[in-house]
Order: C-alpha cells, then sequence, then structure tokens
C-alpha cells in the first residue's frame, strides 16, 4: 500500500474528469487502486468514467466498491450519498442506452417485415385469393405484436404512493406521520423547520419523535427503482 501516491494519481484523474477525458481519468483512477485498495474517491471516479465511455456493468461495479471502501474508511455521510446518486445515475444511463438499442433494432425489424411483404407482394411472388388473405392476416399479427412490444419498451408511470407528497419526487427514505401519510424524510424535516411543528396535511403538531420509518414501502421503493431504471430522478 502506497496512500501517498495513490492520491497522486486519483488528483490526477479528478483534473482529467473535470477535462472530460474519460479514458485518461479511467486508467488514473486504477492506478491510484493499485497503490491504495480502499481509495474511495478513485472508485468513484473510475465508475463515472466507465459510464462516460458506455461501460455501465464495470461503471456499477466499480461504484458498489467506492461505498463499500467509503465505509470502511469511514468517509462522510455526505460522500456516501454522492455515489449512491451515481450509481442510481449509470443505472439509469444504462435503461436509457440500452433502450435507444432495442427500439432501433425494433424500427429496423419492422420496416424490414414491411419491406419484405410489399415486394412479394408486388413481385407477384404471392399468389391472388385465399394467401393473399394470410398474407393480410400474418402482417396484422405482426403489427399487433410490434404494438405490444413498443407498450413494453416505453416507460409508464412512477405510482402516485411512491411519490413524496412535499417534492413530488420518488422517495429514498419514507417516514409516515400519525395520520398515515407518508413523506420522504428530508422533505418532511425541512418542512419543520421553515413551517414549525405542523403537520402539512392535517396542520396538526408534528414533532421528530412522532415520525415513523416505512421500511415496507421502502422496500417496495427500491424493488419497483430495481426493475424499473428509468425511474431513477424521477
Amino acid at each position: 500500500m502506497a496512500p501517498g501516491r495513490s492520491i497522486y494519481y486519483s488528483n490526477r484523474a479528478l483534473c482529467h474528469l473535470k477535462l472530460e477525458k474519460w479514458s485518461h481519468c479511467r486508467d488514473d483512477c486504477q492506478l491510484a487502486l493499485k497503490f491504495d485498495a480502499l481509495n474511495a474517491k478513485a472508485s468513484y471516479m473510475l465508475g463515472t468514467s466507465y459510464m462516460q465511455l458506455l461501460d455501465f456493468d464495470m461503471g456499477v461495479e466499480a461504484l458498489i466498491k467506492a461505498l463499500k471502501s467509503a465505509k470502511k474508511t469511514q468517509k462522510s455521510a455526505s460522500f456516501q450519498n454522492d455515489i449512491v446518486a451515481e450509481l442510481k445515475r449509470v443505472k439509469k444511463c444504462q435503461w436509457h442506452h440500452e433502450q435507444q438499442q432495442r427500439i432501433a433494432r425494433h424500427v429496423e425489424a419492422m420496416s424490414q417485415l414491411r419491406r419484405l411483404f410489399g415486394d412479394n407482394q408486388k413481385d407477384g411472388v404471392m399468389d391472388v385469393g385465399a394467401n393473399n388473405d394470410k398474407i393480410d392476416a400474418l402482417m396484422a399479427y405482426v403489427e399487433h405484436m410490434a404494438q405490444t412490444f413498443e407498450k413494453d419498451m416505453y416507460p409508464g408511470e412512477v405510482p402516485d404512493y411512491f411519490m413524496c407528497p412535499i417534492s413530488m419526487e420518488v422517495m429514498r427514505d419514507p417516514v409516515t406521520t400519525p395520520n398515515g401519510v407518508s413523506y420522504e424524510r428530508h422533505c418532511l424535516e425541512e418542512h419543520l423547520r421553515l413551517n414549525g411543528t405542523i403537520d402539512p396535511l392535517t396542520r396538526k403538531k408534528l414533532t421528530h419523535d412522532m415520525f415513523r420509518p416505512n421500511t415496507s414501502l421502502r422496500a417496495a421503493i427500491q424493488d419497483y427503482l430495481d426493475k424499473n431504471a428509468w425511474a431513477y430522478e424521477h
């Protein structure tokens, strides 16, 4: 282990990151980690570099390592939150990138199918009468399947009960008030700081010690986000 040399390379990697020289940033992060495997900052920047280079799986792996290193070396909670936010961003970018590829393949396949059907009918390859009815039915089926596939490709709406009533964003740390309504913790804390000990809905007295962590809702939201990466940062 050589922490001094590791810091040198991670600082140089930061310069590359600011200049958006992603391959150079990646290389220096890897050198930094060679001298200090627990350099959480290097792992964090490595994850960002991989994302920009479209190597999303490696980006996720690097950021998970960054979070473990940050916890092990007792880095600040704000830095750990930054890592978690970047991890979510990488997953969302990966979903969008893969979705664009799926859409492009789908559009090209449908274009080729329509062209094939049209050319065959134009060239007289297909017999008239009953065969044409079969071809029409087949094309209708293909169009139906295409529409079904397209519905699956495009995201829907995040369920309302996953959204904080104050910020209208997906909750990460939901807490429930005595009247049964859940809010994002920091949003509710900010509301109390600005407005006093008043429930935002009922206007009754509400203090921090009356919050109750909604662990079941938090687990449900995390499961939803794991299956619907597009919903990150919604």
